[in-house]
């Protein structure tokens, strides 16, 4: 299988079963805290990240993976489940692959499946991308 890569993402060579690039996130108080205060979360009353904030980590993964600009192009979705909250001192990581490539209505589409665990090897949240290529 093929690892994928933005500058070189290319439809026709892509094939199910290819991998997204891995990206890891280590989180402190401090960046909770930080990250709480950009989305407007109370980070007093909750001491998890936010979900926007897991949400724009799978979308950097994505970005990694696929020409960024195609993440918010016609077709393209995201559909994120949070299963359990990422705490303070958590490394996550986040990985996905491609599950399969379809065309639609002249868009030509790539779906992935995304994980994102945490170091205790628990799944902490899923998600399905659609990208438009």
């Amino acid at each position: 299988m093929t690892r994928l890569w933005a500058p070189t993402a290319d439809f026709d060579a892509i094939a199910a079963g290819d991998t997204l690039p891995v990206v890891i996130k280590w989180e402190t108080d401090e960046s909770i805290r930080r990250y709480a205060a950009r989305h407007g979360a109370d980070a007093a009353n909750d001491d998890a990240l936010p979900r926007q904030t897991l949400a724009d980590y799978i979308i950097e993964l994505l970005g990694k993976g696929f020409p960024p600009e195609r993440l918010d192009a016609a077709g393209s979705s995201l559909d994120i489940e949070h299963l359990q909250p990422v705490r303070a001192n958590n490394t996550i990581s986040l990985s996905g692959q491609v599950t399969g490539k379809t065309t639609a209505d002249g868009r030509r589409l790539v779906h992935c499946a995304v994980t994102v665990e945490n170091d205790r090897n628990e799944t902490v949240a899923v998600a399905r991308a659609v990208i438009s290529l």
